[in-house]
């Protein structure tokens, strides 16, 4: 089931986003240390916005996605993917896919003009999937994130959800 997490969500969601990024530091921004420092109220606050979308095997969180929409006035006609994350023993069932249009789905409800994310250049299966839900690479931001003193690139993406 794929369903808008909500405040109820919190401890799920928390567990599962701090198991990521222990076990994939590099397919996150903020590493395993500054997540486990984010007050609850943002995250409380961010899960009662609607901007996490789960993907659930019964009643288990097994995977999200995240959609922050531009604050300000100029910013407001689109919106950042991330972090999409589906736990290893649930992939390859479709899930991440499901998640994605879940979000393209909220993002046309908005009316939404546009979806922007990055994504770590080495990761292909990520990149392919981005690219069979229509986001464009627009772009190439070298040395985006150092991880573990590693240099990584991160390929940047566009979805223009009012084309044709």
């Amino acid at each position: 089931m794929i369903r808008t997490l909500t405040a109820d969500d919190l401890e799920v969601y928390k567990a599962l986003w701090i198991q990521g990024l222990t076990s994939e530091p590099a397919a996150f921004l903020l590493t395993a240390e500054e997540a486990l420092g984010a007050l609850d109220s943002g995250l409380i606050t961010k899960l009662a916005s609607g901007a996490v979308i789960g993907a659930f095997e019964g009643t288990t969180l097994v995977g999200f996605v995240g959609m922050h929409q531009g604050g300000p006035q100029r910013l407001r006609h689109m919106a950042d993917i991330g972090p999409l994350y589906v736990q290893p023993s649930a992939r390859r069932r479709g899930l991440g896919h499901q998640l994605m249009q879940a979000a393209i789905d909220a993002a046309r409800g908005k009316s939404l003009l546009q979806l922007e994310l990055c994504v770590d250049a080495t990761n292909a299966g990520a990149r392919a999937l981005y690219a069979a839900l229509g986001f464009e690479q627009i772009g190439l931001r070298p040395r985006s994130v150092i991880v573990n003193g590693v240099a990584r690139d991160d390929v940047l993406m566009l979805k223009r959800l009012d084309a044709a």
